[in-house]
């Protein structure tokens, strides 16, 4: 694992290379912004298999997140608005991603409990599926409309903070499986009101040792945009 100094020296390296030493120096903040920008990009990347392959394609890709993936029971959010008054509003973990997987343990009047797929919506789509007998939700399937605060992160939105669930049986749990926001590079300690992602100490790359590489690379691509814009 990179420590600080070393992700520091990395980017100077690759930078003074690229811009022949002609561009303006960047401290330390600056450098952690790109970085940190780099690292959802690759993330994100990485997942939507444009970086390389999908996220899943094979055990070598899937390894290389394997440690920002968590598993979670959300929490009922019983002030959220909502569309429809029998659904049920859960409050999504605030790290989160990307949902991979989503699952619903269900109430069937008589039969006991029983696990059913959750199937995301757009609004637009909402109301069509609730009136399609096919597609409606049931004792198989809950309906999922994603909504809230969205945040974005450079050019990149993240997921909404909210979902609402559409069941026609008492929903008993919500569980997701995510890929998780990797924490901020920052490579000292900041000065007072300055912060990455609300962090403010020196921090190290979590990710997988074989994208940190990558990860320089993107984070001197975006400084150079910057530079020659």
């Amino acid at each position: 694992m990179k420590t600080c100094p070393e992700w520091e020296n990395g980017f100077d390296l690759l930078y003074q290379n690229i811009t022949s030493n002609q561009a303006p120096g960047l401290n330390s903040y600056e450098k952690s912004m790109f970085l940190t920008e780099a690292e959802y990009a690759v993330e994100i990347a990485l997942y939507n298999g444009t970086l390389r392959n999908s996220f899943e394609e094979t055990e070598e890709l899937t390894s290389y997140l394997a440690n920002l993936v968590s598993q979670e029971d959300c929490g009922l959010a019983p002030n959220a608005p909502k569309i429809l008054e029998k659904s049920k509003v859960y409050e999504l973990p605030e790290d989160l991603l990307f949902i991979t997987l989503e699952m619903c343990t269900i109430d069937v009047n008589g039969c006991g409990t029983r696990q059913a797929i959750v199937v995301p919506v757009t609004q637009d789509e909402l109301w069509r599926t609730t009136r399609n007998p096919f597609k409606r939700q049931n004792n198989d399937r809950v309906l999922r409309l994603a909504y809230g605060s969205a945040e974005s992160f450079g050019d990149d939105l993240y997921a909404s903070r909210y979902s609402e669930l559409i069941s026609d049986n008492d929903i008993v749990k919500y569980t997701v499986r995510y890929l998780k926001k990797p924490e901020p590079i920052i490579l000292e300690d900041l000065p007072d009101g300055l912060t990455i992602d609300g962090e403010s100490k020196a921090k190290t790359c979590k990710m997988s040792e074989s994208l940190h590489q990558a990860i320089l690379e993107e984070a001197v691509r975006r400084a150079k945009a910057v530079w020659t814009s």
